[in-house]
């Protein structure tokens, strides 16, 4: 019988399993407060739990580690990148996270698949492809080995590294419910953003699944779209799966899940100079600002290291990356859309130097 991965599991899960192996319940609260809140690295480590407990559980689970094969860290911004090596001997991936540092924030940007299958024409993770998945432990791990090999708590989450967290929609939700759980890490879900390109009737379900009763330790989760264009046609050949998944439904779903949550909506958007940057996207920005409480993050667009595809071939450039929140004509675009009332936040390009900003996450140094 081959052994179950402890890590994935949630607490009610951990009950059943530990009442099966003729253990009161209460042991499994102790058990998963050891493995999520002190990060135990193995069964033996586990506190609280008799000898005879610990054997048990070696006979029937395993406790996964992620391996850290790299840390880079940032010689401009408070910022790391970790690289992380997970799988059995046969089938190994690697995947990447990154720990940004701000004032009294420790923000650390997890991944949720290796590599990705939307395929993005501005993002490294997308010019990757898609290989796996990323199990509940796999996703949580990232939190807990940055933890281990900082000694810092991270105040807050965003599910924006690599992959689509709603593309591995049942193990993102379950991650989220694990690190919020009272008995477990305790993060409060107002410091967590989960971030998607959009997909028909998944951010719908998204606000249903994080109000239901079971759920309430994750009811304040936010949302972020990867915006990027307020024109279909010019969005399609950016995002390739928004065209079956167009901005009006999607619009639509975010007014759905502002309504039903009261969760303030966050639109990313990359800065493009000559592409979205037009009066029509000042205007269709501001008519969107307006639907739903809500703010625009704007983002420099960073150098991936690829070929790109047409209309972003002009930007394959190498940009020296002392100037990249220097460009005139991105602060006139902020101006113009602050000068209609628009919340909008120009983002850091943290880890820049080192492929940890948005979009450069590829498994590389």
């Amino acid at each position: 019988m081959s052994k179950k991965n402890i890590l994935s599991l949630s607490l009610d899960e951990l009950e059943k399993e530990i009442i099966d192996l003729k253990e009161p319940s209460y042991r499994a609260k102790q058990i998963f407060n050891s493995l999520h809140k002190s990060n135990s690295v193995s069964l033996n480590d586990i506190a609280s739990v008799p000898v005879v407990l610990k054997e048990k559980l070696q006979n029937v689970f395993y406790l996964p580690l992620l391996k850290t094969v790299k840390i880079s860290d940032s010689q401009k911004f408070n910022t790391k990148k970790f690289l992380f090596e997970l799988g059995q001997q046969d089938e190994k991936y690697s995947i990447e996270t990154v720990l940004i540092s701000e004032n009294d924030r420790d923000t650390v940007c997890i991944s949720t698949q290796v590599g990705c299958n939307v395929g993005c024409e501005f993002c490294a993770t997308g010019k990757m492809g898609f290989r796996k998945n990323l199990d509940v432990s796999e996703i949580i791990s990232q939190i807990y080995e940055v933890k281990r090999q900082t000694g810092i708590s991270p105040t807050n989450i965003v599910y924006m590294g690599m992959g689509e967290p709603f593309l591995n929609y049942d193990n993102m939700l379950n991650s989220l419910k694990v690190i919020t759980h009272k008995d477990g890490m305790a993060l409060s879900s107002k410091r967590i953003t989960v971030s998607t390109v959009g997909f028909k009737g998944r951010i719908n379900k998204f606000a249903d699944d994080i109000l239901k009763e079971e759920n309430r330790s994750i009811k304040n989760v936010k949302l972020a779209l990867s915006l990027h264009s307020t024109d279909n046609g010019l969005r399609e050949s950016l995002i390739p799966t928004s065209a079956k998944n167009r901005l009006p439904d999607l619009y639509k779903e975010l007014s759905y899940f502002y309504q039903k949550t009261g969760n303030k909506i966050t639109y990313e958007y990359i800065f493009f100079e000559g592409l979205n940057d037009t009066e029509n996207d000042v205007n269709r920005l501001e008519k969107i600002a307006r639907m739903v409480p809500s703010n625009i993050n704007i983002i420099p667009f960073h150098p991936i290291g690829f070929e790109l595809a047409k209309p972003l071939e002009s930007f394959n450039l190498k940009k020296d990356i002392n100037n990249l929140l220097s460009n005139k004509k991105l602060f006139d675009f902020i101006a113009r859309l602050k000068s209609r009332k628009v919340v909008v936040n120009l983002r850091n390009s943290s880890g820049v130097d080192i492929n940890a900003a948005c979009g450069q996450l590829a498994v590389r140094s």
